[in-house]
Parts: C-alpha cells; structure tokens; sequence
C-alpha cells in the first residue's frame, strides 16, 4: 500500500541468446518486495567483463532492499539518505569478492507507504515514469563510450534521482540495457501501457510466464543480452 492505494509489483528475466548459446547463466537480476516502507522493485544488470557480475547483480537487488529497510525504520524521507546505504549492503553481500570483480548496475523505484515515489537510477538501462499521459525518464546523458564500466556499483559512478509527491505517478518501469536499448524513445509511452493494461491485470503466474515469454521472443534480432523488466503499477478500482 502507498497513500491508502493498493500498488502492484510485478516483472521477470530471462538469460539472453548469447548466454543461452554459451550455456552461461543470467547475469541479471530483478526484486520485488512490498513491507512497511511500502512496495520496492529493483533490477540490477552484472557487468559482463566482470567475473562474478552475476554475484554483482545479486547482491544489488538484495542491498537495495536491505538498505530501504533500515531506511525506513530510521524514519528516512529523503533519497539522498537511501543511496549510500545501498552500496554499503551490497559490499556486505558480495564478501569476500572484490568490488571490481562484482561491478553491477542498479535501478530501483520505492512506493513509499505515505504517497510518495522515489527513483534512482546507477548506470544504464532504463527507469520510466508514467505522471498521467507522461513519460519521464530519470538517467544521466551517456557521455562515453566508458560510461558502464564507471556508472555502477563497484564504479564511480553517480546516481541519477527524482522524488513524486503523493499520487503524480501511476506506473514505474525498470528495464536492463538488453531490453531499453531497443525501445524507440517515442514508443515508450506505448510500452509502459502494454504492461499496464494487457500484462499487469494478469495472475501472478500467467502474467510472470506471459513476460518471460515476449522477452524469450524478444522481437530485435541478433540482441544477445540478458533482458530482464520491473514494474511498479497503481491499479484502477476492480483490477485485483
């Protein structure tokens, strides 16, 4: 719950075609987690040159939410307070591996349970807000060809963050790069609608098999990353 309405979490990930080929396992991740603070969802991409991306990208999801928590509970309200607990979790979970050798990126979006709606964003990949008819992205420009080796957790990279007050925002998306590098900027608003009108209202289990199947299917060809998708929605009345 997030200003006495209901929010709905939801996503899914898949290994991309190169890793499946290789017979390599996912390096992506994604959570979803709803408690006291509110409702939290977080996808986080393991950097590929990177030997334990995969820990990486674990241990981002699982920090991030660790990091909500004490937040919360120390009676956080400001983003800027979140941020830098997070990396202090996720060197706690990826002991007594190397920072350099877990580099992973991490976006996250929290409903926090009194209206309001934080998003952050380290490294590349996609955070989509949807205030009505729309669409905001929170990122910063990619101005090197360097930028995901140094815009992680692990880099020294710096967020990108944005705060909504209570009830400006009705979906969130969070996408790795395999799938936002192939949204035209100008279909993103479309994008986020599918999942809102046609994948949200679905049962946790069809809905999760329906994901992993357009991702599976991904419609880009010769797209070998990993694809992974998130998404924070605020149901209309009726939709359970």
């Amino acid at each position: 719950m997030a200003g006495n309405k209901r929010v709905d979490h939801f996503g899914a990930s898949v290994a991309g075609p190169a890793h499946r080929a290789s017979r390599k396992l996912n390096e992506d991740r994604w959570l979803g987690a709803s408690g006291s603070f509110g409702s939290l969802i977080v996808v986080s991409d393991g950097l590929g040159s990177k030997p334990q991306a995969r820990r990486g990208a674990q241990g981002a999801c699982v920090a991030t939410l660790r990091a909500v928590r004490s937040w919360f509970s120390d009676g956080g309200r400001s983003v800027e307070q979140l941020l830098p607990r997070i990396e202090a979790f996720w060197l706690q979970e990826i002991a007594p591996h190397d920072r350099t050798d877990c580099a992973a990126t991490c976006l996250m979006a929290l409903a926090h349970r009194d209206g309001e709606t934080y998003v952050a964003a380290l490294g590349d990949g996609m955070a989509a807000v949807r205030t009505g008819r729309t669409v905001e992205r929170i990122e910063f420009p990619r101005g090197s060809a360097y930028l995901n080796e140094t815009m992680s957790l692990g880099g020294s990279g710096t967020w990108a963050s944005r705060r909504y007050g209570v009830s400006e925002v009705d979906a969130v998306v969070l996408a790795s790069d395999g799938v936002s590098d192939d949204l035209r900027s100008d279909r993103i608003a479309d994008f986020i609608a599918w999942l809102t009108d046609d994948i949200a209202p679905l049962q946790p289990q069809p809905r999760w098999r329906q994901l992993c199947r357009e991702l599976h299917n991904w419609h880009t060809p010769r797209h070998f990353d990993d694809k992974t998708l998130a998404v924070l929605s605020w149901p209309s009345a009726g939709i359970l």
